[in-house]
């Protein structure tokens, strides 16, 4: 991952580049400027300034030198490099300067203050140890053409004013690259936090995205400034184009906003779209004109969440009961065992003893469904040839439900289908639904297992329907639930498992009537794959 303190700096480098470029452009305009000025200054007015005096040729072909240099400059192209211009404009920016000095009778003209303007520049673009080297070198052309001009008995040479204008140079070079140092460091740690506090702005926002509450922020007026994807489907409006006023998007959570500014109290739960939305309100300013923040949550959505809940609660529970009595069952069923093989018993004191049998391998069974949901033992998919695994159970069935008369046809197609489930959770679940067809028939039981894949999705699926009466209308959205059972003699949790199995196995299953009215269960299964 790429450290965003390198981005940070790599962009910070790059903007200080293209300023540092338009500051040199700058610098080129006031050269230009300046020697235009003082060219018109020797043409027009060298009767009323004291510039170009001691040597009027000289300081007019230093000028037009200098203007033709910043001419030419306007088409600056940035290769070679920055520092290479600059090094360059600044030793002409001194040598023309210096030779108009020297032909204006000496540094008592006060032209050597036009040097100030490019020594600060490089002292805001260049390290501090190069500007005050251009600084010195500055100081040292005053004072050479001081020197050179008493030598040459030109003028009077001022060395206090030329000492004193090196003085003022070097100030400005150190007072410029160290307050572009500390520009720099605060511009650096600017663009650090900008980009770590863009960072937890999107991070903040991608939170709030996420989250299962609908969030709405609105201020004062109604106007809506934020809205995430939670909110939006329970508002059931268009993420594209959302309304921008909450009257707009809820009337009703509108009007509950304007009860809660007025009373502080909030009513009661608000129905929008046939779903009864829950509402907390939070201000973010102290006074009346402030944003407030509006959290929505479902309360179907809370009920089921509080449901199932209670579900896991209840699931833990019973496994532990069922694990307390699985012994004490087990001793009764043992019992009545031995006691059915008294040869005293009569025939009513048999019938007692094979109830006593019979319920207690109900009881038995259901501690077994139980324990099996607790254990949460993962799927342990496979490939399996439905077909002939298909064939397999069909014809174990069979035997065991021999004296019931029962038939159990298999149709597959394409008959090299496969799929993958665990073989034991399926060998069940074919198992549980058979079962069931055969206590709902009752006379002559007809089973029908059929696989497939569906056309347009390419997904397989696996029907069992019966020759019954199928489940009533009212009942079907219950069979699924755990305990749920119309049979006295049932648990009420063989569909539940059958549920449990097909889900940790990426199946889906769903019951739908037949066409003749009976019971149909439809499984789709995850993936298909043909050999």
């Amino acid at each position: 991952m790429t450290n965003p303190n390198i981005i940070t700096e790599a962009v910070t480098t790059r903007q200080t580049a293209s300023r540092d470029w338009r500051l040199l452009r700058l610098l080129n305009r006031y050269r230009f400027i300046v020697a235009t000025l003082l060219l018109l200054l020797l043409i027009f007015g060298n009767r009323y300034v004291p510039y170009g005096h001691h040597n009027s040729g000289l300081a007019l072909y230093a000028c037009v030198a200098w203007l033709l240099f910043s001419s030419a400059l306007f088409a600056l192209p940035r290769q070679p490099s920055l520092n290479l211009w600059l090094y360059l404009q600044i030793v002409v920016d001194i040598t023309a300067i210096t030779l108009l000095i020297h032909a204006s009778s000496g540094v008592s003209s006060g032209l050597g203050m036009l040097l100030i303007l490019p020594l600060a520049l490089a002292g805001i673009i260049m390290p501090v140890r190069i500007a005050v080297m251009f600084a010195a070198v500055a100081a040292l052309a005053l004072l050479g053409e001081e020197l050179y001009a008493h030598a040459r008995n030109a003028f009077a040479a001022n060395y206090f004013q030329a000492g004193l204008s090196g003085i003022i140079f070097f100030a400005t070079a150190l007072l410029a690259s160290l307050l572009a140092q500390w520009l720099r460091e605060s511009e650096l740690h600017i663009e650090k936090q900008s980009s770590e506090l863009a960072d937890l702005t999107q991070l903040n926002e991608h939170i709030i995205q996420q989250m299962q509450s609908g969030i709405i922020v609105v201020d004062a007026s109604g106007r809506v400034h934020q809205m995430n994807q939670a909110a939006t489907a329970m508002l059931q409006i268009s993420a594209e184009k959302p309304p921008q006023t909450l009257s707009a998007i809820a009337p009703e959570l509108a009007e509950q906003i304007q009860h809660w500014q007025q009373y502080q109290l909030l009513a009661d739960p608000v129905l929008i779209h046939s779903r009864q939305l829950l509402t907390r309100l939070t201000s973010l300013g102290s006074g009346r004109d402030g944003c407030i923040i509006i959290y929505l949550e479902d309360s179907a959505a809370l009920a089921q969440q509080a449901q199932q809940m209670k579900l896991a609660s209840l699931g833990r529970l019973t496994a532990s009961i069922a694990h307390e009595i699985r012994n004490p069952i087990g001793a009764i069923s043992h019992a009545g065992q031995l006691l059915a093989e008294s040869p005293r018993l009569n025939d009513a004191d048999q019938r007692l003893g094979e109830i006593i049998r019979t319920h207690a391998e109900r009881v038995n069974t259901i501690i077994e469904n139980i324990l099996q949901l607790g254990r949460g033992k993962p799927a342990n998919s496979r490939t399996i040839h439905l077909e002939s695994w298909l064939e397999a159970i069909a014809s174990e069935f069979r035997e065991m439900a021999d004296k019931q008369n029962i038939t159990i046809h298999t149709e597959v197609s394409p008959p090299n289908m496969e799929i993958g489930f665990d073989p034991d959770q399926l060998h069940q679940v074919i198992w549980n639904l058979c079962q069931n067809a055969v206590n709902a028939c009752r006379d002559k039981p007809e089973i029908t297992l059929h696989g497939a894949i569906t056309p347009d999705s390419n997904i397989p699926f696996l029907e069992i329907s019966d020759n019954g009466p199928g489940i009533e209308l009212e009942l079907e959205q219950q069979i699924f639930e755990p305990f749920f059972t119309t049979d006295t003699r049932g648990t009420g949790l063989g569909l539940y498992i059958v549920r449990e199995f097909c889900n940790a196995n990426q199946a889906h299953i769903h019951y739908r009537p037949a066409v003749n009215g009976s019971a149909c269960f439809h499984i789709d299964f995850a993936e298909q794959s043909t050999t």
